[in-house]
């Protein structure tokens, strides 16, 4: 079988280990996810493979010489140039023969009685032919159609968005057709709707292998079946399964190794001081010879034991069951955007809202926060609302200010004993408090708007992508103190593993209308795939479903739909009373 072997002793940066005793074989058809936190070395592994990193300790062999492509953004020199010529590239040698074939047509036309010009001629079109020359205009049309960029071909790329822009990465791919597909982070900058594309794409067209990075679980739970786990300056762990899988077994596997880890040392610390002992006197060969034994031992190396953020957020205690109540309202900017006719956001909901345009769910929650007046009738807040809001764009922060600074300029005044402690539960080690927030990545800038959070009292708390940037242990961590959190939270995400586990209801705006459902995101995705239009009205007091929308489902289906509404009315209602 074709496949690309992998062997390094040990990679360095400016005298930094990042990434040693790497031994593993990428099989042609394999569909591998690299996990582990953001600092690991994942990327760093990945261009080593692709050959993008050449000095290591090692060696990389691709047997039987697999075609590779390494999947990233479309960046470009000209960004005037449009997108039908940035897929033409990819026909370098076609488009140069074409060319020579229009010059000497045209010194034929000059030169009607040179038959070297008729003889070059034949030959060139000869080999434009061998080259598929006239074929390459209907690829590239096939292509753009198959995968819904037919739209953008004569649009420039300064016009065209993040996630088209990996739509058209993935246009060039086809177009070259490699036999393994490397992606780093392919689900970063596109909406819920690509990653699904990507995903269908992944799992039911592409016919080769592939290795993945992503932060995306659910992601790599639908793409990959096998996961390969990168720990700082370790042996890299395989698991022959998906992500969840992967979760749940990793946790097994560290407690034997730190089982077996701390039982080898157990019984080393007794050989050395049986050694010690009988050192000198009588049984001192035998020491020697126990304490030669020792030093061939394999060592088990010491578990690599990660830290992990803590996440709190401070609710003001008063309590009322309305929160925010929309009548007949029009969300607007210099147009109006979308509709409501009503929607009520109770206590202790925690709702996910899902858009149809990015403009739309940000003047939603710019309306929410008084920063944008309703069009038309009623915003109703509760007078003691006191909202906290989470910018996936960071604006809170001062990037030119350090971390110290920041929390002054936020009116947050504490000693640096205290900062420091702060922080630390946000995994920043104490020289941080004096580097600038410019300074810092993505994710530590993410973790550190959620350590000024912290310190603020809310009882609504508004999210925007609160996941980007973070890793695995994070992310759990912070759903974990989402789902403890006493109050009501309205967040944007495109994490849908995120909003599987979080949210209690969901704020549609489609169609110049936002509606309301109770249903988790794999009914609605279900509603979606079955064509079907239903909603809490067709329910009576008893939960008894619409009679014609019971014939469309199976009857187990229908169980589901009616229990599950039941539940939800009574919470509700025990809410209510309360």
């Amino acid at each position: 079988m074709r496949h690309i072997k992998i062997k390094i002793n040990k990679l360095e940066f400016t005298e930094e280990t990042i990434l040693k005793n790497i031994d593993f074989v990428v099989n042609e058809n394999d569909r591998i996810c690299i996990v582990w936190n953001n600092w690991a070395g994942k990327t760093t592994l990945m261009k080593t493979i692709i050959w993008d990193i050449k000095e290591f300790d090692g060696f990389i062999e691709n047997v039987w010489n697999l075609s590779i492509w390494y999947l990233t953004q479309i960046y470009s020199d000209d960004e005037n140039k449009s997108v039908k010529q940035e897929l033409k590239e990819w026909f370098l040698e076609i488009i140069n023969k074409e060319k020579e074939l229009k010059n000497i047509e045209k010194e034929m036309a000059e030169n009607p009685d040179n038959m070297d010009l008729v003889d070059d001629y034949t030959v060139l079109l000869e080999q434009f032919n061998i080259i598929w020359g006239y074929e390459y205009w209907n690829k590239i049309h096939g292509v753009a159609s198959w995968i819904w960029i037919l739209n953008l071909l004569e649009k420039k790329l300064s016009e065209v968005s993040w996630w088209e822009r990996t739509k058209i990465a993935l246009a060039k791919i086809l177009l070259e057709s490699p036999d393994i597909l490397f992606l780093d982070e392919p689900t970063n900058f596109i909406d819920m709707w690509s990653v699904e594309w990507l995903e269908s794409y992944l799992q039911n067209k592409w016919e080769w292998g592939y290795v993945i990075i992503s932060h995306d679980r659910e992601f790599l739970d639908k793409t990959c079946k096998k996961t390969y786990e990168v720990q700082p300056w370790r042996w890299i762990t395989f698991y022959n399964q998906n992500y969840t899988w992967y979760v749940e077994q990793r946790e097994k596997v560290e407690a034997k190794k730190i089982w077996e880890h701390s039982r080898q040392e157990e019984y080393l610390l007794k050989q050395k001081s049986l050694i010690n002992r009988f050192r000198a006197g009588s049984r001192a060969g035998w020491a020697k010879s126990r304490e030669k034994m020792i030093g061939k031992m394999e060592k088990v190396d010491k578990p690599y034991i990660p830290r992990k953020p803590k996440f709190f957020f401070e609710y003001s205690g008063e309590s009322w069951n309305k929160v925010i109540n929309f009548r007949e309202a029009f969300i607007w900017r210099k147009e109006p955007l979308f509709f409501i006719q009503e929607a009520i956001l109770y206590q202790n909901q925690r709702v996910w809202i899902v858009w149809e345009n990015w403009a739309w769910k940000s003047t939603l929650l710019k309306t929410i926060m008084r920063e944008i007046d309703l069009l038309d009738w009623f915003l109703t807040r509760w007078k003691s609302l006191n909202i906290v809001y989470y910018s996936q764009m960071h604006e809170w922060l001062y990037q030119d200010l350090t971390i110290k600074q920041n929390f002054e300029k936020h009116w947050l005044y504490s000693s640096d004993q205290q900062l420091i402690w702060y922080l630390s539960h946000y995994l920043f080690d104490k020289e941080y408090i004096d580097k600038k927030v410019s300074d810092l990545s993505g994710w530590q800038k993410s973790k550190l708007l959620f350590s000024l959070l912290w310190q603020k009292e809310c009882n609504l708390l508004i999210m925007d992508e609160p996941t980007n940037h973070l890793d695995y242990d994070t992310k759990e961590q912070l759903e974990k103190s989402l789902s403890e959190f006493k109050w009501t939270i309205l967040f944007i995400s495109h994490d849908r593993y995120f909003v599987n586990k979080l949210s209690t209801h969901i704020w549609f705006i489609e169609a110049g209308e936002l509606s309301i459902s109770t249903w988790t995101y794999a009914d609605y995705k279900y509603k979606l795939e079955k064509w079907l239009d239903f909603d809490m009205s067709l329910f009576d007091e008893e939960a008894n479903l619409d009679v014609v929308l019971e014939d469309k489902l199976w009857e187990r289906t229908a169980r589901k739909m009616k229990n599950k509404f039941w539940n939800e009315k009574s919470k509700h209602s025990k809410k209510v009373r309360k």
